[in-house]
């Protein structure tokens, strides 16, 4: 199982990552839990914008934005994944500026492209 291709620009860092291309698949005799679940829990991935600070590229704690992608419920077949952009203000709150929720992991990783795209000011991809 291969981790999903993203594509990301230059002045973002990926902090986790455990978006697998992968299907959740039931445990045997389990009505709802996956047997696959380390793939599909609250934490998969997340996406920093950095800052720049004398020439060299920092990963702020506050006044900064993220991509966040979990699984919702935790290791449950009905769960879905769950994508939230989100900028972190000066006091470390998050705010959330959009969300999306699907099962297709397809659908999750050009949502990720397009807002990553959308934060860098629809600027043409260039081969990242």
């Amino acid at each position: 199982m291969s981790l999903m291709r993203i594509k990301v620009p230059a002045g973002y860092a990926i902090i986790y990552n455990k978006f697998h291309d992968v299907d959740p698949i039931l445990a045997e005799k389990e009505e709802d839990f996956l047997s696959n679940w380390h793939y599909f829990t609250e934490d998969i991935m997340q996406i920093h914008k950095l800052k720049n600070r004398d020439g060299r590229y920092i990963i702020p704690e506050s006044d900064t934005t993220i991509i966040d992608l979990g699984w919702y419920p935790d290791s449950s077949l009905k769960g879905e994944y769950k994508l939230i952009l989100v900028h972190i203000d000066v006091d470390k709150y998050w705010n959330e500026i959009k969300t999306m929720r699907s099962k297709n992991r397809f659908e999750i990783r050009d949502t990720i492209e397009i807002w990553l795209r959308e934060l860098n000011n629809d600027q043409p991809d260039d081969g990242f």
